[in-house]
């Protein structure tokens, strides 16, 4: 079967798909991924066949007008932004798709690019399966991410009255070139969003996170909804992409040379300045007597003329998580779902600095679990990490972590998201 995969965003929403790809790729399909073109690479190395698709998100975070939307840590702001962008790309982006998915039996969507894919698959008379990184349709067990105070608990009419709002901005924003698109393709203008048009088509929404993070939402959804837990890359797809090349050497003679260290890193936010929040960590590891493996991650931070004490490491490179994340103390990020999801998974106690998106819920959810403490980045200060992060430095703490680690699918997460595809085919 010929398998369509359009992707757009960063490498955190790229990286769980390839290892779909990969499995598919395994049972005898022919797939295609459309990736956005400065992971257009990463893609490749993983052996599949890919093309651009979609704008670089990681130039439009670094731009100032995105710098200033992150710093804000504004949703909406950042839905505007990205809508913006969207808009000057649409036409582009539009062909693009098309162009991926020209010859697919099925179309794989993800999140961002499911109502796009939606109106291909429609036109082409294919079925689609769409991927979630995060709860994305309505419910009354959670707000729309990021819309409200991440520590608060509303009822559920003001959490399902949350996605309404969310929804019709989202139909507003993306209309345009949604129609543009569709006009394209020979089909009729639509005026609804993109998850009335999902369900009215009963199109398989696959959960791709862990339903041990939100409690009480699995019971909510019907088999339309499942959930697979987090995708993860096998040894040699790893070992193609470089998480598992010789640098370890020396980041583990480093890790093992003292007392387990915390772990700061930000993944694909870029930080508008890295060297004031690296000289955060620095006070806060010190105040705290820990050592700090630090993760560059996306911001502008030298790595190379920085200046580290033998209580500090400074890496840029990527490296294995779950090769380091098991010698370390706690971990302290911006809570993308991958991130997150490696921490957690080898039991470390995990401080959510959120920046915007999802961010903010997965920080409130580990608060709520009790794994782990919720800081948003626009309002980090070393006084507040430092108190965030010292009640999660002892063995009361990361019993706690472990246990709730032992709950989450960990194995065979990619085969069963291959076989709920395979069966959306037939």
């Amino acid at each position: 079967m010929r398998i369509a995969i359009p992707l757009t965003g960063t490498r955190g929403d790229v990286h769980p798909v390839v290892g779909l790809a990969v499995e598919l790729r395994r049972r005898g399909h022919e797939v295609l991924l459309g990736a956005p073109p400065n992971l257009v690479d990463f893609v490749t190395a993983a052996g599949l066949p890919a093309q651009a698709c979609g704008p670089d998100v990681q130039q439009l975070y670094s731009s100032e007008e995105g710098q200033r939307a992150l710093a804000a840590g504004n949703t909406l702001r950042l839905m505007q932004m990205v809508g913006k962008q969207m808009a000057e790309y649409g036409e582009r982006m539009n062909h693009e798709v098309i162009d991926v998915c020209s010859k697919a039996e099925l179309i794989v969507a993800s999140t961002v690019t499911e109502d796009r894919a939606s109106s291909v698959a429609e036109a082409m008379g294919v079925p689609l399966v769409s991927l979630h990184y995060f709860p994305c349709r309505m419910n009354s067990a959670y707000p729309f991410p990021g819309l409200l105070p991440a520590h608060w608990n509303p009822p559920g009419p003001v959490n399902r009255a949350t996605w309404a709002v969310a929804e019709n901005l989202r139909r507003v924003v993306f209309l345009r070139y949604l129609n543009q698109l569709r006009g394209t393709l020979g089909l009729p203008k639509s005026y609804t969003g993109p998850a009335a048009a999902l369900a009215r088509a009963r199109v398989p929404e696959i959960q791709i996170y862990d339903p041990a993070l939100v409690p009480g939402l699995p019971g909510q959804w019907d088999e339309r909804r499942p959930f697979t837990g987090f995708l993860t890359l096998d040894r040699a797809t790893r070992t193609a992409v470089g998480e598992l090349s010789g640098s370890h050497d020396d980041l583990l003679a480093w890790i093992g040379s003292g007392a387990p260290p915390v772990f700061f890193g930000f993944g694909s936010m870029p930080i508008r300045d890295a060297a004031a929040v690296f000289a955060m960590v620095e006070q806060v590891s010190a105040r705290l007597g820990v050592r700090a493996l630090v993760h560059a991650g996306w911001s502008d931070l030298d790595v190379a003329n920085t200046v580290t004490g033998d209580r500090i490491k400074l890496v840029s490179a990527n490296f294995a998580y779950d090769l380091v994340f098991p010698l370390c103390a706690a971990a302290v990020h911006h809570g993308g779902i991958g991130t997150l999801f490696e921490s957690l998974r080898a039991g470390l106690p995990t401080v959510v600095c959120s920046v915007s998106f999802e961010q903010p819920m997965w920080g409130g959810q580990v608060e709520k679990l009790g794994v782990g403490a919720h800081l948003p980045f626009t309002a980090m200060t070393a006084e507040l990490l430092e108190r965030k992060l010292a009640p999660l430095l002892n063995d009361e703490s990361r019993t706690r972590v472990r246990d709730f680690a032992a709950t989450l699918l960990t194995t065979g997460t990619a085969e069963r998201a291959a076989d709920l595809i395979e069966a959306a085919a037939r």
